[in-house]
Formats: C-alpha cells, sequence, structure tokens
C-alpha cells in the first residue's frame, strides 16, 4: 500500500470527522436547543420532541437572519 493512499485515507477521516463534531455542533446546541428553548416556554407542561425542536429552531434562526438581513438592507 503506497505511502499517499495511507495519507489521503487518514485526511479524508480527519475531515469526516471535523464535518461530524461542526455538524453535531449545528444542529444538537444551535438548532435543536433553541428549538426546545423556544417550545419550553410556550409549552412548559409538555416535553418538546427532537424533531419539533428542530423545526422551530431552524424557523426562528431563519427568521432571525431574515429580519437581520432586512433592517441591515434598510439602513443602508
Amino acid at each position: 500500500m503506497p505511502l499517499g493512499d495511507v495519507a489521503g485515507e487518514a485526511l479524508s477521516g480527519a475531515f469526516r470527522f471535523i464535518a461530524r463534531v461542526v455538524f453535531e455542533i449545528v444542529v444538537d446546541v444551535i438548532l435543536r436547543g433553541t428549538g426546545a428553548m423556544i417550545l419550553r416556554l410556550l409549552r412548559p407542561k409538555h416535553d418538546p420532541g427532537e424533531i419539533a425542536a428542530m423545526m422551530t429552531g431552524l424557523v426562528f434562526w431563519g427568521t432571525a437572519i431574515t429580519v437581520f438581513f432586512l433592517v441591515f438592507r434598510m439602513g443602508r
């Protein structure tokens, strides 16, 4: 097995690991965490499901980014 193949496989594995960690941080912490917090504020007696929390977080962050962009554009 040539050394280039071994190095390529090692780099591929390292990049895959880094991409997985970044994806987990974005999905778990930012989307699901924000969505679960919003759902707990709206429905304190119900435990939010994972998909509901993720979709709520996605809607929240999409709305926040859109509003930020529109306010920024209006200020110019």
